[in-house]
């Protein structure tokens, strides 16, 4: 089985940290990772490139410093960053590829696809590997119109389309069925990105394993958005009991992780309330505040039965006016 394991601690785990990795955290994850046995990192802005400074939330570094960095750091991994249409332009793809990054991540939720077509072929004219970050997977259930999206992309001249389950809300038997009808009907790679809220990131990241997926996204300690991801040491150590080899180190990825990943975290309650109930609902976090500001009004609401509502209307576009249509349901 050849199984190629991306580690995103240092861009979607930012989300958690407020996007806060300084240089010298950077630089003791990026070796800890490549000591690891990881080949494929994942940096920078938790919304990718561009985002510091258009979204208001900037990190310590700037994109050129992250990729800099990475490239005098590393020896042999493969690095690269994502990029959202909604910050980054086709200057950053440039910048990344001259600056020595391997790969790009285009993320798009996965009924929009159609606008990022032109980065596709932008960032392929720069000689970068392609992934697609499939964001909101979850949202399309017909698995015809699902393999239609697919296969678009892939026309496009994708290299890696990686379904991220982005609300931590699909079970073991929905990824096997995602990634089983996506290996039948494409001839690029597959990819799963597992979140936590349900506690099913490594059992959904196995399943994918073994339905056939050629990378899974992991990131230590499980740092991520919302509840987290599925934890690199605990991949590393369930690889080699499955016999699937010893891809991984984990004594230098759980060390990484309680030396400098943990300390980050351990005053969060992962598994909130809300955290479950996203989970549950397929109910993406960054919408969160929009529930919270129209439910402030109603004292007798509770606003996980908000979240469930809405969440059976729309898990892509919510807008305030949709959360003022499921309080209404509610009451």
């Amino acid at each position: 089985m050849t199984i190629k394991i991306l580690d995103s601690t240092l861009r979607d785990g930012s989300n958690a940290i407020n996007f806060q990795f300084n240089r010298k955290l950077t630089q003791k994850i990026l070796s800890g990772l490549e000591k690891g046995g990881i080949e494929w990192i994942e940096m920078g802005h938790g919304l990718g490139l561009g985002a510091t400074k258009k979204c208001g939330k900037p990190a310590p570094l700037s994109d050129e410093e992250y990729m800099d960095l990475a490239k005098s750091n590393l020896k042999k991994a493969n690095f690269g960053f994502i990029i959202l249409k909604k910050f980054g332009e086709k200057k950053d793809i440039k910048l990344a590829a001259e600056r020595g990054a391997r790969f790009i991540r285009i993320g798009s939720n996965i009924t929009e696809v159609n606008q990022i077509e032109d980065y596709i072929k932008y960032a392929k004219e720069q000689g970068l590997i392609v992934f697609i970050a499939l964001m909101k997977a979850y949202a399309i259930t017909h698995m015809k119109e699902y393999i239609e999206i697919l296969q678009k992309l892939e026309k496009w001249g994708a290299d890696v389309i990686t379904l991220m389950d982005s609300a931590g809300t699909m079970i073991p038997e929905e990824v096997k069925k995602y990634i089983n009808h996506g290996k039948m009907n494409i001839n690029i790679s597959l990819g799963f990105h597992a979140h936590n809220n349900l506690q099913l990131a490594i059992a959904n990241t196995i399943t994918a394993i073994k339905a056939g997926a050629d990378y899974v996204d992991v990131s230590v300690g499980g740092l991520g958005r919302s509840a987290g991801n599925a934890p690199t040491e605990i991949l590393a150590i369930l690889l080699e009991k499955y016999g699937w080899g010893k891809i991984l180190n984990y004594k230098v990825l759980s060390d990484l992780n309680d030396n400098y990943v943990f300390p980050l975290i351990k005053a969060q309650n992962r598994f909130s309330s809300e955290a479950l109930t996203f989970g549950f609902a397929g109910f993406h976090s960054s919408f969160f505040p929009l529930v919270q500001k129209v439910c402030k009004n109603y004292t007798t609401i509770d606003y996980r039965d908000v979240i469930l509502a809405l969440s059976a209307r729309e898990k892509v576009n919510v807008t305030e006016e949709l959360v003022k249509k499921a309080v209404e349901e509610v009451l």
